[in-house]
Parts: structure tokens; sequence; C-alpha cells
């Protein structure tokens, strides 16, 4: 008997402004976030977009078993040596060091995309990391102004290791890094390039590894179409800046347009001008290039 394939999920669209900020357990952050999951193949996505202030954020210097990208809407931040300014676009590989994090303007306000990288390897979810918390409590002290746990002996390790580890039962083996740092991307001297539909231009900014991420900038003209369709990967667009409507909806900054393999999206329409930060990644065992 012939089994049929899993349905495709349908297009998820999300304001991530309306979501309701909140602490994180490991950083002295307060952030808003959603989550997205394809069942199909365990791709999991955490997408944040927030302004926060100089005073009360701060991560140390430390590496992440899964890729990062983060996009620079406003104000001034560094990590490490890398200095940032709008519209600059950090790729973090998974395995790869990087920070610390600090704010060098009084606000800043960025979008962020999490998600495995190319060996995908397990990507906690926000109750994952709540029920680390608990496992770690009692066990020492979560230092959320540095972003570090500590131990009962006074040693200190990077809170979210911690945290991985309590959930795993033994310690981290992070992949190995293919690059020697983030890569960091000038957007704004990017050129854009007129797209298929009127009125729409296009960044290519970069596509990293066989799996992705692909990343680029797309720009409509008040008035322009971007019109729908599918794809065999995983696509999430960030609206950066501009008013628009997905199909009849409206959106805005900060929305989050996810579209799994083999989903439909719908036109997207503006009514001001409007960028979107939009990548590509692997469906699992599906390179975005061979």
């Amino acid at each position: 008997m012939a089994v049929a394939a899993p349905e495709a999920p349908a297009v998820q669209v999300v304001d991530g402004l309306n979501i309701q900020p909140k602490a994180t357990a490991h950083r002295n952050t307060v952030l808003r976030t959603v989550e997205f999951e394809d069942p199909r193949d365990g791709r999991r996505f955490r997408l944040g977009f927030s302004t926060n202030m100089r005073t009360n954020h701060y991560s140390p210097r430390h590496r992440h078993t899964f890729d990062q990208i983060r996009f620079l809407v406003a104000g001034r931040a560094k990590y490490g040596a890398l200095r940032l300014e709008p519209g600059d676009c950090v790729y973090f590989p998974e395995g790869v060091f990087y920070g610390p994090y600090e704010l060098l303007s009084d606000e800043v306000t960025n979008c962020t995309i999490q998600t495995q990288g190319p060996t995908w390897n397990r990507f906690l979810s926000d109750d994952d990391l709540g029920a680390a918390a608990e496992l770690l409590a009692g066990k020492g002290e979560i230092e959320r102004e540095t972003g570090q746990f500590r131990w009962p002996d006074g040693t200190k390790q990077d809170s979210f290791e911690a945290m991985l580890e309590a959930i795993e039962g033994h310690p981290v083996e992070y992949p190995g890094a293919r690059y020697h740092y983030p890569v960091l991307l000038r957007s704004t001297n990017f050129d854009w390039l007129p797209a298929a539909d009127s009125g729409v231009s296009v960044k290519p900014l970069a596509t990293f590894n066989a799996t992705g991420p692909s990343l680029r900038l797309v720009k409509l003209a008040p008035g322009a179409t971007l019109s729908g369709g599918t794809g065999e990967h995983h696509q999430m667009s960030i609206v950066t800046n501009g008013l628009a409507r997905y199909e009849d909806r409206p959106v805005a900054a900060g929305t989050f347009i996810y579209r799994p393999p083999l989903a439909v999206s719908g036109p997207l329409t503006a009514d001001t001008q409007t960028v979107l930060l939009v990548g590509e990644f692997q469906a699992r065992g599906k390179p975005l290039f061979v």
C-alpha cells in the first residue's frame, strides 16, 4: 500500500513586534523571539526582531553548535573586532568563536535568524532552554550580566554551553569550524539589481556552504508586487522596514514570513518602499548546490 507523502506546511506570517518581550534564561537580554519548525525534516528556526538598550545587553565571547545571521537595522554594535553599522549583515557559522557582543550606541535594533548549520547539530528550543535552566538550578549560578555560569568551585563557563550540556548530559562537541571568523557583509556597498518583477530590486549578498544560508536583500518600490512561488528549500524573510501586504494581510518592519519546502507563498505588495532580508536554507538531504 502506497503511503502519501506528508503535506507541506502552510506559509506562516508572524508580526514579531507583537510578541511579548521576555528575559532570556542565560543572558542579560530582553528579546522578542518566535520559533518555526518543519516536522518533516526537523529544521527549527528562532527569529528575533528587537531593540536593545546599551545598559542591559551584553554577551561574552562564545560559539554555538548552530548557525546564526544578524542584520543591524539601526544603531551601532561590535562583536570583538567587528564594528557594525546599519545595513551590516553578519554570518556566524557553527563552531566559530565570536564576541564579546557590546552596544556602541544607546539603542540597537537588529533581526536575528538562528537555525541548524551544515552538520545539523541539535538546536535547542526555548522550551529546552527553560528545562536546562531548571536542571542547573542549585548547581551553581547563572550570571546573566556576564553571560556565564559560575560553578561552586568558582570556575566559569559560557552559560549557553552549560545549558546545552545539562540537556545532553555530556560535554558539548562543537562542529569543526569551516571559517576562521564570522563573516561581515556590508550591504550598503552592494548594488541593487533589477529583479523579474517590475519595481523590485535585489542585492545578492552571499551563499555559504552547499547547505546555505544563501542571503539577499529584496527591495520593493511603492506599489510594486513581489510574486509568490514555491521551492525545495526553507525560505525565511524578515521585513526590515516599510509597509506592505502579504496577500490581504498588512505587514511591517519586524514581520517574519516563513515558507517551508514545497509550500506556496502568495504575493507581497508594497504600500511604501519595503526591504526584506531573505535567507534560503537546505531541506535536510537536499543541498542548495551540488
